[in-house]
């Protein structure tokens, strides 16, 4: 009979590219699909794109008891209100793609999110959803990365485990889809367009989890710097990171590294030529590339990632597959 499935938050960017992607999973064997906005509506007529034509349904239609995974694709505080309900029901899994699970401890997400978690018990329950990095999740929970630091840490971890870095800045370009369906004068066509913005700095709340994850691999310092721009594309991430480093290494010895860590996993890769956004868009790849800025004493990192496939919606269901012990491409082998 296949996966009973549930997406609740489906009519957001993240959650039409989840429809999309497990609409045609071959172990999917049914798709329910909640929206508040949407509801009773059949997503041909919202979205007649994604050739799925079943209909949207409130979340409360959404039965955890009848499901053996859910995807909860709702902002930051909503998501950790429905996970604990969710596994109580006894779901076989949650992949949660809000920041409500991403950060270790309940005192570092109400400093950078201003607000008590809702859930501070499950936190240690959470398994960072980046695989290539910290492995396959064997529990309930998956808390699946944030776009930007997904391309960070990718290009970051295999440097921190070898060497000890003095100061790490990462410079980042994103594009509109980044911010989420929901309209604001920022992100309108007319203030986007023939522009382009540093936003969330100097407090991003991006910085924990890379400072966090980072921590949890190699030896970093006090802080990382983190400065994301918006530019007037639609999705996709590309990110420069310099690291000051006291012993500087090749490009080569550095894409060596990439090569070590990340062989076989199917979804990131390395190379000479700098990658660029249009490299990745529309797949569920990582792209990387390094250089060594031996005046100025640097080494330079280079990673892009669509925001709403490997950024999102793709990684949350290549840690599905692999949770659930399929093959991580699965149903994404045309996003390779």
């Amino acid at each position: 009979m296949g996966l009973s499935v549930g997406i609740y938050g489906g009519s957001g960017y993240a959650g039409v590219e989840l429809v999309r992607l497990l609409s045609g999973h071959p172990e999917v064997g049914s798709l329910l699909v909640g929206s508040r906005g949407y509801a009773g509506c059949r997503a041909g007529e919202v979205y007649p794109q994604l050739g799925w034509d079943g209909e949207f349904v409130g979340p409360e239609a959404l039965d955890a008891a009848e499901l053996d995974v859910a995807f909860v694709a709702y902002p930051h505080g909503e998501s950790a209100a429905v996970v604990p309900g969710l596994l109580e029901r006894g779901i076989r899994l949650v992949v949660d793609l809000s920041a409500d699970f991403r950060l270790p401890d309940a005192g570092m997400y109400g400093e950078w999110y201003g607000t008590e978690h809702p859930a501070p018990e499950l936190l240690a329950e959470a398994h960072y959803g980046l695989p290539e990095v910290f492995g396959v999740a064997e529990g309930r929970l998956v808390a699946n990365p944030g776009c930007y630091p997904t391309a960070a840490i990718l290009a970051l971890a295999p440097v921190v485990r070898r060497l000890r870095a003095g100061s790490v800045v990462v410079s980042a370009l994103s594009g509109v889809s980044g911010a989420g369906a929901k309209p604001s004068a920022k992100t309108h066509f007319v203030s986007v367009n023939e522009s382009a913005a540093a936003y969330g700095t100097p407090r991003h709340r991006h910085t924990p989890e890379i400072e966090s994850a980072l921590g949890a691999v190699g030896e970093i310092p006090a802080a990382v710097t983190f400065v994301p721009h918006l530019i007037p594309v639609t999705r996709g991430i590309l990110e420069t990171i310099v690291v000051d480093a006291p012993e500087l290494p090749d490009a080569a010895e550095v894409l060596g590294w990439y090569g070590e860590d990340y062989a076989g996993w199917k979804f990131v890769s390395a190379a000479e030529r700098y990658p660029e956004i249009s490299h990745v868009a529309n797949t569920n790849r990582v792209r990387l590339s390094a250089a060594a800025d031996r005046r100025a004493g640097k080494l330079l990192l280079f990673a892009a990632v669509d925001n709403l496939l490997k950024g999102a919606a793709g990684a949350a269901v290549q840690n599905m597959n692999l949770a659930l012990g399929y093959s991580e491409e699965l149903g994404l082998e045309h996003l390779v």
